[in-house]
């Protein structure tokens, strides 16, 4: 009988769902390896799994005990022979159903615990980064306005996490446990590489690989599944229905770990959003159409105003703080 077989029928036994066949096999079975340690070290049973065994024990004993109280003379007994044969039975009896009620309870219990996992959340608002070693070993570099959730402990052969926001992740290789990341709709699992998630709501989501090999799928649609390599990414637009793989430059995509805000060719509509993030402020445009305007340059730890006086003298652009945290920008508009 191997390991999977025999925790298949010990769990119909203490359920009561075997047959009078298996019941019997299982019997003899486990009488042949109970005094035999080893054989059960090597199976490396869980918590669960024992409990199930001490039920199948108490149980058994019962049993046993029910089989000897029939074998007892009834003229022994001192009152009636009748009455005291059947005393004797139910006493039995009710020993047996009370052990298979506390021993399941016991069980159901346990394994309600062993099943609750602890979660751990870790978020970062605007202007906010952090650096967070899983349990693993794996590190997750989290960007401003992002969210991750993780159990305390991974478990069950899996290690597997939750994203919103964007993070960068260099993942400890173990071919054993893939590593999972949930954005939304999609799953990205890897077993030991490095790459970039950027997902924030309402936004495209975007899995740019560094090293080593990714697979990205959506969960709603099975033809959706990539496998990338570096310098690869894969974008993906719910609302337009765009599933697409690209060429990238790491550069552009994982400038931000260094805190660098990298722009090539950026609508000025995303750089608001960027610099709102970075530096925790409300960027509005005087005219929406200067949103349509591209703007490039690196700027790294830099202060607002430095940027602000950088896109003025490059791109005419005028900006005025209409509170501590507030701006709002004026300038030409661009076409589209």
């Amino acid at each position: 009988m191997t390991k999977e077989e025999f925790k298949a029928l010990l769990d119909r036994y203490v359920k009561g769902s075997c047959s009078a066949i298996e019941q019997q096999y299982f019997d003899d079975f486990y009488k042949a390896f109970q005094k035999d340690d080893s054989y059960w070290k090597d199976w490396e049973l869980t918590e669960r799994d024992r409990i199930k065994i001490e039920l199948y024990q108490s149980l058994t004993k019962a049993m046993e005990s029910d089989d000897l109280a029939r074998e007892i003379p009834v003229e022994e007994f001192e009152t009636s022979p009748k009455r005291s044969f059947i005393r004797a039975w139910l006493n039995v009896a009710a020993s047996v159903i009370i052990l298979v009620a506390a021993g399941w309870i016991l069980y159901t219990s346990r394994s309600r615990k062993e099943e609750e996992v602890k979660y751990i959340t870790h978020t970062t608002s605007r202007g906010q980064q952090a650096v967070i070693t899983l349990q693993d070993g794996s590190v997750v570099k989290l960007n401003n306005s992002s969210a991750i959730s993780f159990p305390e402990k991974f478990a069950n052969g899996k290690r597997e996490v939750t994203l919103q926001g964007e993070a960068f992740f260099e993942v400890k290789r173990d071919p054993e446990k893939p590593f999972v990341v949930k954005t939304g709709d999609l799953t990205t699992a890897v077993l030991g590489t490095s790459f970039n998630i950027c997902a924030y709501q309402h936004k495209p989501i975007e899995v740019t690989v560094k090293t080593g090999r990714v697979l990205v799928a959506n969960v709603r649609k099975q033809t959706d599944r990539l496998e990338l390599h570096p310098n690869q990414q894969i974008y993906f637009d719910p609302v337009k229905a765009i599933w697409e793989k690209r060429e990238v430059s790491l550069e552009r995509y994982l400038a931000w770990t260094d805190k660098i805000i990298y722009l090539d060719n950026t609508r000025m509509e995303e750089l608001t959003d960027i610099l709102e993030k970075w530096y925790d402020v409300t960027i509005t445009l005087d005219n929406k159409a200067l949103g349509n305007c591209t703007v490039s340059g690196k700027y790294k730890s830099d202060r607002l105003t430095n940027i602000l006086e950088g896109l003025k003298i490059m791109h005419g652009i005028e900006y005025r703080f209409a509170s501590e945290h507030e701006i709002v920008i004026k300038g030409k508009p661009c076409k589209p």
